[in-house]
């Protein structure tokens, strides 16, 4: 007989009998248009999606931290990845096999449950990622990109690295753009800048940033 709830324990066991992948930073895990051929698990490091517009300009979908899931949709829905996976450090991953995973959905209630809530996360974020792409200003949505960085763990104590490309493309900005407003909000005292190194020093008016 099965235990009907006891699906997280028969996952991490498959965890543990797996061998890890390490990446380099700037390392593609996947590409978009790839086949989903299982699951992604970051034990550590840490991981971006991006999504490539036609005229070649980079949005990023996604920023992902050690035990969470990558490629969760494809995987479910049985579709290509609809992004690509890049190290943005050193990263390690663990590949589930998707017949592994399948029967543990059809088994365990306790890992549907699971993975559904992870896509219904993930619908939520994309969609608030949507709306202020379409209608927030500038300052606004380089505040927003700043605060979704600085609230990642690890983040919010000595700050946190980050390209300009990889900053345009999470606030969907030219890098020229992303250049000016840093400088702005440096001169204003939201933030402090060193290199790529960014620490929020007001989070209170970065969040009530005037549209």
């Amino acid at each position: 007989f099965v235990n009907m709830n006891d699906g997280l324990n028969e996952l991490k066991k498959i965890i543990n009998e797996r061998k890890s992948r390490q990446f380099k930073k700037n390392q593609v895990i996947y590409y978009e248009g790839d086949k989903g051929n299982g699951l992604y698990l970051l034990l550590s490091g840490r991981v971006k999606t991006v999504k490539l517009a036609e005229d070649g300009r980079e949005f990023m979908t996604g920023i992902f931290n050690t035990d969470e899931y990558l490629g969760a949709h494809a995987m479910l829905t049985n579709d290509a990845y609809s992004d690509t996976a890049t190290a943005l450090e050193d990263s390690t991953l663990c590949l589930i096999p998707k017949d592994s995973v399948d029967k543990l959905i059809n088994l365990y209630p306790d890992i549907s449950r699971e993975f559904i809530k992870i896509l219904a996360n993930d619908i939520r974020e994309k969609e608030e990622q949507l709306l202020q792409l379409a209608y927030n200003s500038v300052r606004k949505k380089m505040a927003e990109a700043i605060l979704r960085l600085h609230k990642l763990p690890g983040n919010n104590v000595e700050g946190f690295k980050i390209t300009r490309e990889d900053l345009a493309a999470m606030a969907g900005m030219a890098t020229e753009t992303v250049s000016r407003t840093l400088s702005d909000f440096k001169d204003e005292g939201l933030i402090e800048k060193k290199g790529s190194t960014i620490h929020v020093i007001d989070e209170m008016r970065l969040g009530k940033m005037k549209n």
